[in-house]
Parts: structure tokens; C-alpha cells; sequence
């Protein structure tokens, strides 16, 4: 991996057009468990190379790379595309200790990027433009393989230029610690703070403590306080010098979390539940709306 605390990709994402142009530089140093092999999924479009800046520069500590290219997949990007081989061979050339490999499949993209994920492992994919975004169906190719995957999966969007702050998202008690301590993790290494998002579930179809003078609105409320300090324990525990922030808002939940990620660095989120019929899941919607990277950590990954 590199050790020089320069972008990892240093011109690429220029020279590809990328939207990681304009992003912040990440060192190599905090402490965090960060990836030893990176899988960008790779249509040749702008958004893709975005994806490959944003996960180089992410991964100081990664020893491969690999550029995956799903032969036949469906809908191609509109624009000129960019050869695999030559946005390999820029890292190869700014990081000549990263082995960085081109794969060509036959398949369904999901399962080919889901099948190359784990613990050890950063799956990257480029957002669609939010016009795009907000007319599809209720399911995307991302999305697809945030379920199947056993390890971090991050969509960048293609406008995303940098931010400050790492948020998470904090669904409630059954949450998985390694979201959290993910979160935490990457919120130490950026020196940044990281601000814990909370939106209480509505009661009855209403907000959380819904009348004003109900003094059910207050013990609500200190509940849901003494939650999120619950499921922030191990993350005070690990990084007691990490200066955290906790948001507890009520709200649409997507809505909220979306408002929060306007000018943020990174938005971590785990895989919630599934909604209610006829509504998007709150980590699709934010994987396809956000303006902000968002890094979906599964239950499974293990923080070892």
C-alpha cells in the first residue's frame, strides 16, 4: 500500500474525468481497519471513474485493486467510455505497490461485484446523477449488491467534490456494532467529527412525543437519547478522543439523513429493514440520492 499521504490515484481522477477530482487527499495514517482489496465496478462511464479516484484515495492500506468489467450487462452509459486498461494502468503508474488487475466477466453485475466482496474488501460503484436517480424502480443494480454483499459496499455519487463530517446512521438497539465502529473508524482516520443521526420511529402515525404537553414526549425522547448513547458505547469505548455529535430528529428518515449528507464526507449506514409497501428502503434511497459517498456496511463484516 502507499505510505507517501498523497491521493492514492494522484491524477487519475482528472484524467478521467472523475468526481473525485476535486476530493479531499486521506493519508495513510489513523488506525482504521481499512480494505486490502478494492473491486470498482467499471462500465466505462464518468461515474465509474469518479468511483475509482474515490476508492483509491480511500484505501491508503490496499495491496490489489481490481477493475471489474461485466461483459453484456444491460444498459450501457451514454457519453465517451473510458478504456479499463488505460485507468489501470494511471494507478499502476501513481502506486506501482498496488497490484492493480482488469476483470472481464459474463453475468449479472450484482452477483459478479456481490461475489467479490468480505470483510477485507471495498466494493465501489458510481451514483447515478440524482435527475436519473429519482425515477427509478425500487430496486437498483447498487442496491442489489449492497444485499448480497458480505463486506462495505460504497456508491459515489458523480457530483460529489468533498465534505466535511462522517455521518451514521442510527436505526436502534439491534443495530450491528461494526456500523458504528466503521463509521467511527473512518471519522478518526479524516480527523473529522462524527455526527450519530437518529430519527425515532412515528407512534400511531405520529412523530415521537407527538403532543407538546404529553409528558410521554419526554420520556420518548430521553429513551431514544439513551439509546443512541447505548449503541455509541463501543465506538466512546475504542476512540475516546473522537469527538462525536449525536442528531436525534424526527422526520421522514431518508429526508433527514439526505439533509444531513449536504456537505458531508461520508454517510455510513448499515442494511435496515424493508419498509412499508410502495416505499423505498431509507439505505436505497440514500445511496441514490445523497450528496455525500454512502458506505452501507452489512452485519456480517467483521472489524478483526
Amino acid at each position: 500500500g502507499s505510505s507517501s499521504g498523497v491521493g492514492l490515484t494522484g491524477d487519475v481522477g482528472p484524467a478521467l474525468g472523475g468526481a473525485g477530482a476535486g476530493a479531499p487527499e486521506i493519508g495513510a495514517g489513523g488506525g482504521a481497519d481499512m480494505a486490502r482489496r478494492v473491486i470498482v465496478g467499471w462500465d466505462g462511464s464518468a461515474a465509474a471513474a469518479g468511483a475509482l479516484d474515490w476508492a483509491v484515495r480511500h484505501s491508503p492500506a490496499a495491496e490489489s485493486l481490481e477493475l471489474v468489467v461485466v461483459e453484456g450487462a444491460g444498459r450501457q452509459p451514454d457519453g465517451p467510455r473510458r478504456d479499463p486498461g488505460e485507468a489501470a494502468a494511471l494507478v499502476r503508474a501513481a502506486h506501482p505497490g498496488i497490484a492493480v488487475t482488469v476483470g472481464r466477466e459474463h453475468g449479472d453485475v450484482a452477483e459478479v461485484l456481490a461475489g467479490r466482496s468480505g470483510s477485507d474488501a471495498l466494493i465501489a460503484i458510481g451514483g447515478r446523477r440524482n435527475e436519473e436517480s429519482r425515477h427509478l424502480r425500487r430496486t437498483s443494480t447498487g442496491y442489489r449488491v449492497v444485499l448480497e454483499a458480505t463486506g462495505p459496499v460504497v456508491v459515489v455519487p458523480q457530483s460529489y467534490t468533498g465534505g466535511r463530517t462522517v455521518l451514521v446512521g442510527i436505526e436502534g438497539r439491534s443495530d450491528a456494532g461494526c456500523v458504528v465502529l466503521t463509521a467511527a473508524a473512518e471519522a478518526d482516520r479524516r480527523r473529522q467529527q462524527l455526527v450519530a443521526v437518529h430519527v425515532p420511529r412515528p407512534v400511531l402515525g405520529m412523530g415521537v412525543g407527538a403532543l407538546p404537553g404529553d409528558p410521554a414526549r419526554r420520556s420518548d425522547a430521553d429513551g431514544a437519547q439513551q439509546m443512541v448513547e447505548d449503541v455509541l458505547a463501543p465506538v466512546r469505548a475504542a476512540y475516546p478522543s473522537l469527538q462525536i455529535v449525536t442528531r436525534i430528529t424526527t422526520g421522514r428518515a431518508s429526508d433527514v439523513l439526505l439533509s444531513a449528507a449536504r456537505g458531508a464526507m461520508l454517510l455510513v449506514l448499515g442494511r435496515n429493514p424493508d419498509p412499508p409497501a410502495n416505499r423505498r428502503p431509507v439505505t436505497h434511497s440514500s445511496m441514490l440520492l445523497s450528496a455525500a459517498p454512502v458506505l452501507v456496511v452489512p452485519p456480517e463484516t467483521r472489524m478483526d
